[in-house]
This record gives structure tokens, C-alpha cells and sequence, in this order.
């Protein structure tokens, strides 16, 4: 039987989870088993993945390979383009290979700028890891895409970006922290919804209200978010793994797809005490648009 490899950071994670139930769900269509190996991100990782994409690609058997958050050096690029075979990238652009990702910082951007709009001046936003142990630059090109929107409202010195692990309980934490400033802010922009949740929790451990004294807007559009009225920039990563599968698998030409999210309004968020009208704006990244040649993200 046909075999499609695909190597992810994580099992057990929404995100991930969701990314390979996608490949497997895209290769079985046309015949092709998918084989899913994790390996824990960095250079130890990468150099593992890369063994083993070596040793599956240079079987008849197998017709391509994708790795979800883990960006190839040099070396490692061109020992597994040898093979002939398609090898793709998700997560970041990787110029090498075809690859799927998102425009992160144009999504915290317009992320912010949907705060901004509400009436919001004071916001802050929960970044991840200062140093992120992800081979690409999610977080960080989210940081830039919030810095961005705030210079561009005239609002850099109110910028607030604190780090965190991407544990509920580092987040509840941090958000306690900043939450109970006196001058708090009226609202958080968290990088994901696995850390927008537990600024929830702290709002409510803390006697405030949501939205009535914080707003907060996650990403992701998590499956429990919806339960806890969480508004969010909603993405879809089955579809995601689906798009690489089918490039991996030959049956797309494509060299770079990029992943739209869909602004998702819901109960957490409003404008601030004293704010003027509400002025609706409907936003979306467009999900998937092809290039024919990678460009640079932002």
C-alpha cells in the first residue's frame, strides 16, 4: 500500500490532532495510508524527522512527506528534495518547499484593529514564549502584527505584550497579574485560545466582568470556546493538513497556500465603559490563497 509520512511536535493537541485527521483523511481518499511519527521541536527534532523522511522517501512505497512545525536547515532541505518526491511544509514558509501557513501577523493585526474599532485603547496582548521552542516564527510575527496595529493608531507607548508559557495555568497567572493593575487593561488579545480561556477564568477569580470590565479575543476557535462565549479568529486545520496531504500526494501544484481565519463574535468582547458607537467590520483572511511563487509573510 501507498504510505504518505507527515511528522508533527505534539499528539494529544487540538491543533495537531486536528492537522493529521485531515493528511489521513485526504490520503485514505485516494488510497494512501498515512503514517504520523512525533518528535518533540528543535534541532534534536529536526535532525530526527529528517532521518526518517530520509529513510521513508527513498522507499517506492512512499509518495511524499509533510512536517507540521518543523522548518528544515539547508542540508536537510536538499537531502530530502533529492528524493524526487514532494515534501511540504506546515506552519511557516519555508522557501524551499511548497508550504501552508498563515499570515500571522497580518492576522494579530487585524485581530487588534477589531479592538480598536470596538473603542478599545488599553489592550493587551498574551503572547507566547519569549523564546519559542516551535521552529517557526508564529509568535513572534504575531507580537509584530499587534506592535504594527498600535504604532499605526498612535498607540506604541499603551503597546502591552506579556509573555507566557502555553499552559492554562501560566496564563491565568499572568493574566491575574496584569488584570489586577489598577490600570488594567479593557482588553486581551491572546495568541491562541488555549491561553484566552484562562484569562476568562482569571476575569471571573478576580469579581470582573466579561465584557462589561475586559474584553478578550483568543484564535484558534477552539471546540470549547463556543461553550464559554469566547470571541475568536476561527481557523480550520483539518483543512489545513487536507491542502498539504493533497500537495504532498501529487494532486496539487501549488508552492505556497495560505490559511485564512473568520472572525467569530461572541460574548466576550464589547466596547469599553464610555465608548462611542459600535462600528461593525467584517474581517477575513482569505482561507488558502494559492501563489505561484512563496513570498514573505507580513
Amino acid at each position: 500500500m501507498k504510505t504518505l509520512v507527515a511528522a508533527v511536535p505534539f499528539r494529544d493537541n487540538w491543533y495537531f490532532d486536528s492537522v493529521c485527521a485531515g493528511i489521513a483523511a485526504r490520503a485514505a481518499e485516494v488510497g494512501v495510508e498515512a503514517r504520523v511519527l512525533a518528535v518533540l521541536p528543535g534541532a534534536a527534532g529536526r535532525a530526527e524527522v529528517t532521518a526518517w523522511f530520509d529513510e521513508a522517501l527513498v522507499g517506492d512505497d512512499c509518495v511524499g512527506a509533510v512536517a507540521v512545525g518543523f522548518e528544515f536547515e539547508q542540508a536537510q532541505a536538499e537531502r530530502l528534495l533529492a528524493h524526487g518526491k514532494p515534501v511540504v511544509a506546515v506552519g511557516g514558509v519555508d522557501r524551499r518547499l511548497p508550504s501552508v501557513s498563515p499570515d500571522d501577523a497580518a492576522l494579530t493585526r487585524a485581530a487588534t484593529e477589531h479592538l480598536l474599532a470596538l473603542g478599545h485603547r488599553r489592550i493587551t496582548h498574551l503572547a507566547g514564549c519569549a523564546i519559542s521552542p516551535d521552529d517557526f516564527q508564529m509568535r513572534r510575527d504575531r507580537v509584530r502584527g499587534y506592535s504594527d496595529a498600535m504604532r499605526a493608531a498612535g498607540l506604541e507607548s499603551q503597546s502591552h505584550v506579556v509573555p507566557c508559557e502555553f499552559t492554562a495555568g501560566a496564563a491565568h497567572r499572568a493574566a491575574t497579574r496584569f488584570l489586577s493593575d489598577p490600570d488594567r487593561p479593557t482588553a486581551v488579545l491572546a495568541v491562541a485560545d488555549e491561553l484566552a480561556l484562562p484569562v476568562l477564568d482569571a476575569a471571573r477569580d478576580l469579581g470582573l466582568a466579561v465584557p462589561r470590565d475586559v474584553s478578550v479575543v483568543g484564535i484558534d476557535d477552539r471546540p470549547e470556546s463556543e461553550a464559554r462565549g469566547l470571541t475568536t479568529w476561527r481557523q480550520d486545520p483539518r483543512g489545513t493538513g487536507a491542502s498539504a496531504a493533497e500537495r504532498a500526494l501529487g494532486l496539487a501544484e501549488w508552492q505556497h497556500a495560505e490559511v485564512a481565519f473568520d472572525l467569530v463574535e461572541r460574548s466576550s468582547t464589547a466596547p469599553p465603559a464610555g465608548a462611542g458607537p459600535l462600528r461593525r467590520n467584517r474581517l477575513r483572511l482569505p482561507f488558502l490563497r494559492r501563489r505561484d511563487e512563496v513570498g514573505g509573510l507580513g
